[in-house]
């Protein structure tokens, strides 16, 4: 039963704090590549997409940070390509565009936010609506004093057969209550290990064995593409 509760409270604090972090990658993957694509051809948006690879990276570890309390086991943290020593600033600063984990960062903040969406709206919802069920009975009276007439619970209690008092609308509130409370970590926690899981896909580390077929040759094709755009920017 501890256990249980302590990851209700994992899952609920991770779909509730995962979509302020969606949000802003999402902006910015979808800012950042657009603005860097479209400007892409005069060599603007090359810098423009280094820039945004670099802010996802900060991004992409606040959501890499969150994913161990869910899934129940360390996620590590990917080695992002360097440089090579004595290499130029300019060098640096281009050198995301050679590193897939990058781009894959760039991928989650594109996917994972609907999933935050969806994961937010559900775990706020469920909890309110749990909440409000179970705790009918203490605040329901203000309600019907204030508005002079019932809440609308009382067609469902008269079609039951139990009348329409006070007791017979708390009581079925409650239970209504007691049932989502019930269905609360079921739900939390499928939502909750879904966006987990494609986090962990595409945010964990990748082995050099795990690497799609053609990554090596691939980076090295990027890096001297790299290579390419540093001289034609420094003849402009």
């Amino acid at each position: 039963m501890k256990t249980i509760f302590k990851q209700l409270g994992a899952d609920s604090a991770y779909l509730l704090s995962s979509f302020p972090i969606a949000l802003p990658a999402f902006i910015i993957t979808v800012a950042g590549f657009a603005a860097g694509l479209g400007t892409a051809v005069v060599w603007i948006g090359v810098p423009i997409l280094a820039a945004t690879l670099f802010a996802m990276r900060g991004l992409a570890a606040a959501g890499r940070s969150q994913l161990s309390a869910v899934l129940r086991q360390p996620v590590n943290r990917p080695h992002y390509q360097r440089a090579p020593e004595g290499a130029s600033a300019l060098r640096r600063y281009l050198t995301p565009l050679t590193d897939g984990q990058s781009w894959l960062n760039l991928l989650w903040g594109l996917v994972n936010f609907p999933l935050a969406v969806a994961g937010f709206c559900v775990a706020l919802s469920w909890w309110v609506a749990t909440v409000a069920a179970l705790a009918y009975p203490l605040y329901a009276w203000v309600i019907h004093r204030s508005v002079g007439e019932g809440d609308g619970l009382e067609y469902a209690t008269r079609w039951l057969g139990w009348g329409d008092s006070y007791a017979a609308l708390s009581l079925l509130a409650v239970l209504g209550g007691l049932v989502m409370a019930l269905l609360l970590p079921l739900v939390l926690r499928g939502f909750a290990i879904t966006q987990a899981a494609l986090g962990r896909g595409l945010l964990a580390s990748l082995t050099e064995s795990d690497a799609p077929y053609g990554g090596p040759t691939r980076a090295v094709s990027l890096d001297t593409e790299v290579t390419r755009v540093q001289e034609r920017l420094s003849a402009a």
